[in-house]
């Protein structure tokens, strides 16, 4: 499709002719959509669509620079993320060699593997054209540099084997995406930050304190009665200094882990000076970013020796797990099912079967017979 000018279409048989889009009108969606992603990651991929037919591309791909996102968050166009499986499978993101291009990319903002590959002939001889990107007429890439809150990402746009280097126009093209991309990452940064703030609002007035760790579980933040972000703090004032490596672990685990899966673990600890409990949620993926670090929420609370000596008698004599014992408390503390399940990024349904297999085990028939039991342990 020609998007350099007006151009002119049949619909069907009729007689009545559609303007197609110039890349003016192209320009206009892709504003349009952006600021729908800002809101909604769902709309990334449709932004991608749009980039590509402003360049006459084949495919983008918008992967993580950090590899811990990578696997866990990425927008794209369908036939590129369709040939990704085998990018991986087959072994074809070792030794790349078109890293050479995004390093060339991160110097001059754009760039493309006849940068660093000048001579088709000599292209043609390397394995991972040859027969995994020639096959697919994914022959030619331009990586874009796009400034996120995350740093600097690659914006890979992939396009037929014998397409030509980046012309003047084409760069012209790429540098307008490129500042309408870094407006709406930072403007989707500042919304998500906020959805997380309003998030850890459900503990203001509690005597809990409130924390959000990176994707890879190292940096730790803590959250003020506020929802501010405060400055980056020690994993020690999350955890007692004397909790084991497999928990430090876990909690890891959790941050690496499918974003749709909005798994939590609860952990409970004793020491010679008090109890304390921290209760690990993945954030919900509605609140966050995908080039945000930010994965996971620790609510940290000091136990009096009454709450703590409840929580043993609930584990030893009653077979709570951690899990279990952190939404009885969060009953008890008075919220509901669908309150709860929001605070634990769970399903209501699974609130309530978990809030069933409580009954069971400490043997009461509702909501109000579980507070007045553990009123009375």
């Amino acid at each position: 499709m020609n998007t350099l000018g007006a151009t002119w279409r049949g619909v069907g048989n009729a007689s009545v002719l559609q303007r197609m889009p110039t890349v003016e009108d192209l320009f206009e969606q892709l504003e349009t959509t952006l600021a729908l992603a800002t809101e909604d990651a769902q709309y990334w991929d449709p932004s991608l669509d749009i980039v590509v037919e402003i360049l006459g591309a084949r495919g983008a791909l918008f992967p993580a620079t950090d590899p811990f996102f990578r696997g866990m968050w990425m927008a794209g166009t369908q036939n590129m993320k369709e040939a990704l499986p085998r990018y991986l499978s087959d072994g074809w993101f070792k030794n790349d060699p078109r890293e050479a291009v995004l390093k060339r990319m991160m110097e001059k903002g754009h760039a493309c593997d006849h940068d660093v590959f000048p001579d088709r002939a000599i292209k043609d001889q390397i394995p991972i054209y040859r027969d995994y990107l020639y096959p697919l007429n994914f022959g030619v890439s331009y990586c874009v540099r796009i400034i996120t809150p995350n740093g600097y990402w690659a914006l890979a746009i992939h396009f037929d084997n014998d397409h030509p280097e980046i012309s003047p126009a084409a760069a012209i093209l790429i540098e307008r995406i490129q500042a309408m991309f870094a407006k709406a990452t930072t403007r989707a940064d500042e919304l998500a930050h906020k959805r997380i703030a309003t998030f850890a609002q459900f503990f203001k007035g509690t005597e809990s304190e409130v924390f959000v760790l990176d994707v890879d579980g190292k940096a730790c933040f803590s959250i003020n009665s506020d929802g501010k972000l405060q400055a980056q703090t020690r994993m020690n004032h999350l955890l007692p200094e004397e909790v084991s490596e497999d928990i430090v672990a876990e909690i890891r685990e959790l941050c690496v882990s499918d974003p749709n899966l909005s798994l939590s673990r609860a952990f409970q600890f004793n020491t010679d000076r008090n109890n304390t409990n921290v209760l690990v949620i993945q954030i919900p993926p509605g609140l966050r970013h995908f080039f945000m670090h930010f994965k996971v929420c620790a609510i940290r609370t000091e136990c009096s020796v009454a709450t703590g000596l409840k929580h043993t008698q609930l584990r030893e004599n009653y077979g709570l797990t951690a899990s279990e014992i952190a939404t009885v408390d969060l009953l008890v503390d008075g919220n509901t099912p669908n309150m709860i399940s929001d605070i634990l990024s769970l399903k209501v349904s699974t609130v309530r079967q978990r809030l069933k297999q409580i009954f069971e085990k400490v043997q009461v028939n509702s909501q109000v017979e579980l507070i007045g039991f553990h009123n009375r342990l």
